[in-house]
Protein backbone atom coordinates (compact mmCIF):
# COMPACT_ATOMS: atom_id res chain seq x y z
CA UNK A 1 0.00 0.00 0.00
CA UNK A 2 3.08 2.35 0.74
CA UNK A 3 3.87 2.34 -3.23
CA UNK A 4 0.03 3.04 -3.96
CA UNK A 5 0.49 5.80 -1.38
CA UNK A 6 3.32 7.36 -3.49
CA UNK A 7 2.28 6.72 -6.64
CA UNK A 8 -1.12 9.17 -5.76
CA UNK A 9 1.04 11.35 -4.08
CA UNK A 10 3.18 11.88 -7.38
CA UNK A 11 -0.11 12.07 -9.10
CA UNK A 12 -1.52 14.72 -7.31
CA UNK A 13 1.74 16.48 -7.38
CA UNK A 14 1.52 16.54 -11.37
CA UNK A 15 -2.38 17.68 -11.20
CA UNK A 16 -1.91 20.12 -8.96
CA UNK A 17 1.03 22.03 -11.42
CA UNK A 18 -1.27 21.24 -13.92
CA UNK A 19 -4.27 23.37 -12.42
CA UNK A 20 -1.82 25.97 -12.03
CA UNK A 21 -1.16 26.18 -15.12
CA UNK A 22 -5.03 26.47 -16.01
CA UNK A 23 -4.99 28.92 -13.72
CA UNK A 24 -2.26 31.00 -15.32
CA UNK A 25 -4.71 30.87 -18.92
CA UNK A 26 -7.37 32.39 -16.88
CA UNK A 27 -10.45 32.46 -18.38
CA UNK A 28 -8.71 33.24 -21.81
CA UNK A 29 -9.17 29.87 -23.34
CA UNK A 30 -13.34 29.82 -22.85
CA UNK A 31 -13.33 33.81 -24.01
CA UNK A 32 -11.58 32.85 -27.28
CA UNK A 33 -14.19 30.07 -27.47
CA UNK A 34 -17.06 32.35 -26.75
CA UNK A 35 -15.81 34.96 -28.75
CA UNK A 36 -15.40 33.19 -31.70
CA UNK A 37 -18.95 31.49 -31.56
CA UNK A 38 -20.21 34.78 -31.23
CA UNK A 39 -18.52 35.51 -34.70
CA UNK A 40 -19.95 32.74 -36.44
CA UNK A 41 -23.61 33.30 -35.05
CA UNK A 42 -23.14 37.05 -36.50
CA UNK A 43 -21.73 35.93 -39.52
CA UNK A 44 -24.57 33.19 -39.76
CA UNK A 45 -27.54 35.48 -39.17
CA UNK A 46 -25.73 37.93 -41.87
CA UNK A 47 -26.07 35.68 -44.50
CA UNK A 48 -29.31 34.47 -43.68
CA UNK A 49 -30.66 38.28 -43.87
CA UNK A 50 -28.24 38.74 -47.22
CA UNK A 51 -30.17 35.63 -48.86
CA UNK A 52 -33.56 37.19 -47.71
CA UNK A 53 -32.66 40.61 -49.22
CA UNK A 54 -31.67 38.93 -52.61
CA UNK A 55 -35.61 37.13 -51.89
CA UNK A 56 -36.97 40.31 -51.64
CA UNK A 57 -35.20 41.96 -54.33
CA UNK A 58 -36.65 39.97 -56.34
CA UNK A 59 -40.45 39.86 -54.94
CA UNK A 60 -40.25 43.39 -55.57
CA UNK A 61 -39.63 43.68 -59.08
CA UNK A 62 -42.78 41.44 -59.36
CA UNK A 63 -45.21 43.80 -57.10
CA UNK A 64 -43.43 46.49 -59.46
CA UNK A 65 -44.23 44.95 -62.52
CA UNK A 66 -47.76 43.77 -61.32
CA UNK A 67 -48.15 47.97 -60.73
CA UNK A 68 -46.91 48.96 -64.02
CA UNK A 69 -48.85 46.49 -66.51
CA UNK A 70 -52.09 47.28 -63.96
CA UNK A 71 -51.63 50.84 -64.84
CA UNK A 72 -51.34 49.96 -68.37
CA UNK A 73 -54.47 48.31 -68.04
CA UNK A 74 -56.50 50.57 -65.98
CA UNK A 75 -55.58 53.66 -68.27
CA UNK A 76 -56.53 51.74 -71.27
CA UNK A 77 -59.91 50.52 -69.82
CA UNK A 78 -60.46 54.36 -68.69
CA UNK A 79 -59.88 55.40 -72.54
CA UNK A 80 -62.52 52.47 -73.01
CA UNK A 81 -64.99 53.75 -70.91
CA UNK A 82 -65.95 56.71 -73.59
CA UNK A 83 -66.15 54.26 -76.69
CA UNK A 84 -68.53 51.67 -75.05
CA UNK A 85 -72.11 51.22 -76.30
CA UNK A 86 -74.07 49.58 -74.14
CA UNK A 87 -75.17 49.30 -69.96
CA UNK A 88 -73.65 45.67 -69.66
CA UNK A 89 -70.15 46.72 -71.62
CA UNK A 90 -70.01 49.66 -69.22
CA UNK A 91 -70.57 47.49 -66.61
CA UNK A 92 -67.99 45.00 -67.30
CA UNK A 93 -65.33 47.70 -68.02
CA UNK A 94 -66.18 48.85 -64.31
CA UNK A 95 -65.48 45.45 -62.88
CA UNK A 96 -62.48 44.98 -64.72
CA UNK A 97 -61.23 47.84 -63.44
CA UNK A 98 -61.94 47.73 -60.00
CA UNK A 99 -60.14 44.32 -60.28
CA UNK A 100 -57.08 45.99 -61.78
CA UNK A 101 -56.96 48.83 -58.84
CA UNK A 102 -57.33 45.92 -56.35
CA UNK A 103 -54.38 43.81 -57.87
CA UNK A 104 -52.54 47.31 -58.12
CA UNK A 105 -53.24 48.06 -54.41
CA UNK A 106 -52.46 44.52 -53.27
CA UNK A 107 -49.22 45.14 -55.29
CA UNK A 108 -48.25 48.09 -53.67
CA UNK A 109 -48.95 47.47 -49.91
CA UNK A 110 -46.78 43.76 -50.50
CA UNK A 111 -44.02 45.87 -52.29
CA UNK A 112 -43.83 48.06 -49.18
CA UNK A 113 -43.74 45.80 -46.58
CA UNK A 114 -40.98 44.18 -48.55
CA UNK A 115 -38.95 47.56 -48.76
CA UNK A 116 -39.47 47.92 -45.15
CA UNK A 117 -38.36 44.48 -44.12
CA UNK A 118 -35.15 45.19 -46.52
CA UNK A 119 -34.43 48.27 -45.17
CA UNK A 120 -34.98 46.74 -41.71
CA UNK A 121 -32.49 43.68 -42.78
CA UNK A 122 -30.22 46.20 -44.15
CA UNK A 123 -29.57 47.56 -41.16
CA UNK A 124 -28.97 44.70 -39.50
CA UNK A 125 -26.60 43.61 -41.38
CA UNK A 126 -24.41 46.29 -41.38
CA UNK A 127 -25.25 46.33 -37.35
CA UNK A 128 -23.44 42.83 -37.48
CA UNK A 129 -20.72 43.82 -39.59
CA UNK A 130 -19.94 46.82 -37.20
CA UNK A 131 -20.09 43.87 -34.35
CA UNK A 132 -18.10 41.86 -35.88
CA UNK A 133 -15.19 43.93 -36.43
CA UNK A 134 -15.42 45.17 -32.27
CA UNK A 135 -15.65 41.54 -31.51
CA UNK A 136 -13.12 40.47 -33.87
CA UNK A 137 -10.58 43.18 -32.38
CA UNK A 138 -11.14 41.66 -28.87
CA UNK A 139 -10.81 38.25 -30.13
CA UNK A 140 -7.24 38.63 -31.63
CA UNK A 141 -5.78 40.30 -28.74
CA UNK A 142 -7.12 37.17 -26.26
CA UNK A 143 -6.23 35.27 -28.87
CA UNK A 144 -2.42 36.85 -28.74
CA UNK A 145 -2.77 36.78 -24.91
CA UNK A 146 -3.63 33.34 -24.45
CA UNK A 147 -0.21 32.15 -27.07
CA UNK A 148 1.57 34.35 -24.65
CA UNK A 149 0.33 32.35 -21.81
CA UNK A 150 0.93 28.98 -23.62
CA UNK A 151 4.25 30.05 -24.79
CA UNK A 152 5.17 29.99 -21.45
CA UNK A 153 4.24 26.41 -19.95
CA UNK A 154 2.76 24.59 -23.65
CA UNK A 155 5.82 22.35 -23.70
CA UNK A 156 5.51 21.41 -19.62
CA UNK A 157 1.59 20.97 -19.64
CA UNK A 158 1.99 18.45 -22.99
CA UNK A 159 4.91 16.62 -20.57
CA UNK A 160 2.62 16.40 -17.64
CA UNK A 161 -0.35 15.27 -19.40
CA UNK A 162 1.81 12.57 -21.10
CA UNK A 163 3.10 11.60 -18.14
CA UNK A 164 0.46 11.31 -16.74
CA UNK A 165 -1.21 9.32 -19.05
CA UNK A 166 1.61 7.11 -18.65
CA UNK A 167 1.19 7.03 -14.76
CA UNK A 168 -2.61 6.27 -14.01
CA UNK A 169 -1.98 2.78 -15.88
CA UNK A 170 0.04 2.36 -12.86
CA UNK A 171 -2.50 2.86 -10.33
CA UNK A 172 -5.74 0.31 -8.90
CA UNK A 173 -8.76 1.56 -10.66
CA UNK A 174 -10.92 1.81 -7.63
CA UNK A 175 -8.04 3.97 -5.89
CA UNK A 176 -7.76 6.24 -8.90
CA UNK A 177 -11.37 6.46 -8.96
CA UNK A 178 -11.67 7.74 -5.53
CA UNK A 179 -9.22 9.74 -6.52
CA UNK A 180 -10.44 11.62 -9.43
CA UNK A 181 -14.22 11.46 -7.17
CA UNK A 182 -12.91 13.59 -4.48
CA UNK A 183 -10.53 15.68 -7.19
CA UNK A 184 -14.07 17.20 -8.52
CA UNK A 185 -14.98 18.41 -5.40
CA UNK A 186 -12.21 19.30 -3.34
CA UNK A 187 -10.86 21.87 -5.42
CA UNK A 188 -8.65 19.48 -7.69
CA UNK A 189 -7.19 17.35 -4.80
CA UNK A 190 -7.82 13.76 -4.63
CA UNK A 191 -5.73 13.57 -1.98
CA UNK A 192 -4.46 15.88 0.25
CA UNK A 193 -1.83 16.30 3.31
CA UNK A 194 -2.26 16.99 6.92
CA UNK A 195 -1.84 20.56 8.46
CA UNK A 196 -1.34 21.01 11.54
CA UNK A 197 -3.03 17.31 12.91
CA UNK A 198 -5.88 18.79 10.78
CA UNK A 199 -7.11 17.03 7.59
CA UNK A 200 -5.68 19.96 4.66
CA UNK A 201 -9.65 19.48 2.89
CA UNK A 202 -11.89 19.50 5.39
CA UNK A 203 -10.05 20.61 8.64
CA UNK A 204 -11.16 17.79 10.73
CA UNK A 205 -8.83 17.58 13.68
CA UNK A 206 -7.52 14.34 13.15
CA UNK A 207 -6.83 12.16 16.45
CA UNK A 208 -2.60 12.06 17.52
CA UNK A 209 -2.60 8.50 16.44
CA UNK A 210 -3.98 8.26 13.76
CA UNK A 211 -1.26 11.63 12.55
CA UNK A 212 1.55 9.11 13.46
CA UNK A 213 0.04 6.40 11.32
CA UNK A 214 0.06 9.26 8.07
CA UNK A 215 3.29 9.81 9.17
CA UNK A 216 4.43 6.93 8.72
CA UNK A 217 3.53 6.58 4.59
CA UNK A 218 3.40 3.27 4.95
CA UNK A 219 -0.66 2.12 4.43
CA UNK A 220 -3.60 4.37 2.77
CA UNK A 221 -5.52 6.37 5.27
CA UNK A 222 -8.78 7.93 4.60
CA UNK A 223 -10.15 11.01 6.56
CA UNK A 224 -12.75 9.71 9.20
CA UNK A 225 -14.95 12.83 8.27
CA UNK A 226 -14.88 12.96 5.00
CA UNK A 227 -13.45 10.15 3.61
CA UNK A 228 -10.20 11.76 1.46
CA UNK A 229 -6.89 9.87 1.54
CA UNK A 230 -4.20 11.82 3.37
CA UNK A 231 -0.45 11.81 3.58
CA UNK A 232 2.03 13.81 5.43
CA UNK A 233 4.08 16.28 3.60
CA UNK A 234 7.49 16.46 5.32
CA UNK A 235 8.71 19.27 3.23
CA UNK A 236 6.23 21.47 5.17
Amino acid sequence: MKKSLEKLIELQEIDTRLYEIEELKGDLPEKVKTLSAQIENLKTENEASITRIDEITKEVRVSAQVIEDGSVKLAKYKEQLYLVTSNKEYDALLKEIDQVKSEITEAESSKMKLEIEKTSLEESVKENELKIESVGTVLEKSKHDLQIALAETETEEAELREKREKFIVQIDANLLSEYDKFKKVRGGYGIISISRGACGSCYYSLPPQMVIEVKRRDKLIKCPSCGIHLFYDDTE
